[in-house]
């Protein structure tokens, strides 16, 4: 395996800090070093490492929104509305006692029990192919007891997004919001986005909701790419600090609580209280919601 390309610190500058000249364990550091990474974005609620978000945000009405990540480097789409791309339904449907959809953002889920009993179940996994709904649409028509029939193409992480849709006796539609936000600004430290002027075209003119984003559940996408492209050392320190504790608790019994050795003790240290003794570099860069 190979240390994860989020990763807030290298395998080599772990094992330069903790003096490891051999390969032979690299894999239980790389292992250290993740699970240290992940610990802290989960302390401090947000990702570090620039990359791409792809997110529904609930401005409640509002002109300003905050997106999760920050700091933010690009936006490519802020949309709203509801469009149909593509339906789904059974070609089974006359023997079917169940048959259900779900789209969760990358993985479509095709669920059927017949009335034999016999269910299955089949995933297409659009998180890397499949990026337009044309493609999508023919990954469905490939699977056995489906049929999807496109309206029109759109990009298919922009879909909303549901648990699951019984198709027995109808169509499963799939939407996707087609109206682009109008003039906006944005807080690049921040990751706020500030409406200027909007052209929603189920706003009046001179309703009081003008120029403010829509309300609703997440009625808002926003694809962008937010984060830091280069880790500070503060935070990196903290990380190869946390997975150096976590190589050297492996070589200890699991088992053993607490320990004594003449005058000296020790007590084992859950994640979040290894994450406390660190607070001091991490409270800094911590989100507070």
């Amino acid at each position: 395996m190979a240390v994860n390309a989020y990763a807030l610190t290298s395998l080599a500058n772990l094992k330069e800090s903790l003096g490891i000249a051999t390969t032979t364990e690299d894999t239980l550091l790389e292992r250290c070093i993740d699970a240290a990474t992940a610990g802290i974005e989960s302390w401090c609620d947000r990702k570090f490492k620039a990359r791409d978000f792809r997110e529904f945000v609930q401005p409640n009405g509002g002109r300003t929104v905050r997106l999760e990540q920050y700091p933010v480097n690009s936006i490519d789409s802020i949309a709203y509305g509801s469009a149909i791309s593509f339906s789904v339904e059974s070609t089974t449907s006359a023997t079917d006692v169940l048959a259900s959809v779900g789209w969760d953002g990358s993985t479509l889920r095709l669920r059927k029990v017949a009335s034999d009993g016999t269910s299955t179940t089949d995933t297409i996994d659009a998180s890397t192919s499949y990026q337009t709904t044309a493609l999508l649409v023919d990954a469905i028509n490939a699977v056995s007891g489906w049929s999807a029939t496109l309206t029109r193409s759109v990009w298919t992480p922009s879909l909303y997004r549901f648990a699951g849709r019984g198709v027995t006796s109808a169509q499963c539609f799939f939407e996707y919001p087609q109206d682009d936000v109008g003039e906006y600004r944005v807080d690049f430290e921040m990751g706020l986005i500030h409406l200027v002027v909007d052209r929603f075209p189920a706003i009046r003119a001179d309703d009081a909701a003008t120029n403010r984003f829509p309300a609703g559940f997440f009625p808002v996408f926003v694809a962008y790419n937010a984060g830091l492209a280069t880790i500070p050392d503060d935070l990196e320190d903290a990380c190869i600090q946390i997975a150096g504790g976590l190589y050297h608790q492996s070589a200890q019994d699991p088992t053993v609580a607490s320990e004594a050795l003449g005058d000296y003790n020790y007590s084992r240290r859950a994640m979040a209280e290894t994450l406390e003794r660190h607070a001091h570099l991490l409270d800094g860069y911590r989100e507070v919601r």
